[in-house]
């Protein structure tokens, strides 16, 4: 059985002792909220703090959802993305507060704060309800009320899960977590690398605390750095008693999983007014 635990912006998933011979119809079993001792695994001291004023991480911000979460701008300066556990309530549907975000937010800032709206999403995230394939399809894109002046939305990388060759490349995830500044800063973890890849997402080892979730993963790339995945949960393996015997890594949603609908919205948005579509069927 595979177990995930919320944590306020970051998932736990616990695995089974032979978590590889896990077919994708397997499904999740959600407890929340976590407990003390899942919320310590997380240490963030190899993030460091950076200024979210400067590109490229001035396209990062802080989301405010059904949890407090990180997103980036992609493509287009309304077009932001993040995880979809970010916008959802425990039974899978969408949240019904107002959803905001404030890119290059640091406590103290005079940050401006833009409405955001759901365009679509890859699928619903049910406590108690997920399968595997729901896991892979954790993300969710949302418009902004206006464009923020002066950001430059990141590009998707052009790696697929049939291009991409896992020889640990490296990768880097800023992301406002609470064990580092009380999410009050943007921070980074600049020298971690992707290890595998899992039920269709991105296995890595950069550290991801509560409040990351949704936040981009970056690779280096000719023309600097593009958008590989999205922050979504965390993996342990567990015994066979159902406690955590060994952390897997970090699981990020490739972003194979979410461009083609990234790219159906910029090209609404070039044309008219912009539909929104929930179906998620990307």
């Amino acid at each position: 059985m595979v177990i995930a635990k919320s944590l306020l912006g970051c998932f736990i998933i616990s695995l089974a002792v032979m978590w590889l011979e896990l077919s994708s119809g397997v499904s999740l079993q959600l407890a929340a909220p976590a407990d003390k001792t899942s919320a310590s695994l997380f240490d963030g001291s190899h993030r460091q703090i950076v200024d979210a004023r400067l590109s490229p991480y001035s396209a990062v911000g802080k989301f405010k959802g059904t949890m407090t979460c990180t997103a980036a701008i992609f493509l287009d300066p309304r077009i932001i993305v993040t995880a979809a556990h970010c916008i959802m309530e425990k039974d899978g549907t969408i949240g019904r507060s107002s959803f905001s975000f404030q890119p290059g937010y640091r406590s103290g800032n005079d940050n401006a704060k833009f409405g955001a709206t759901v365009w679509a999403v890859g699928s619903r995230q049910s406590v108690g309800h997920e399968t595997v394939r729901d896991a892979a399809r954790d993300w969710a894109i949302l418009v902004l009320d206006r464009a923020p002046l002066g950001v430059q939305p990141f590009v998707l990388s052009r790696h697929s899960i049939g291009t991409l060759e896992i020889s640990e490349p490296q990768v880097q995830l800023p992301a406002y977590t609470d064990d580092v500044a009380d999410a009050e800063a943007l921070s980074l973890d600049s020298a971690c690398t992707i290890r595998d890849l899992l039920w269709d997402t991105l296995i890595h080892n950069c550290t991801a605390g509560r409040g990351s979730s949704g936040a981009p993963l970056l690779a280096r790339e000719e023309h600097g750095y593009a958008i590989i995945g999205i922050q979504a949960a965390s993996i342990f393996e567990g015994d066979q008693s159902g406690h955590i015997a060994r952390f897997v890594g970090n699981q990020a949603i490739g972003s194979w999983m979410f461009m083609k609908a990234v790219f159906a919205l910029s090209r609404q948005l070039n044309t008219g007014p912009v539909q929104t579509d929930y179906a998620g069927d990307y």
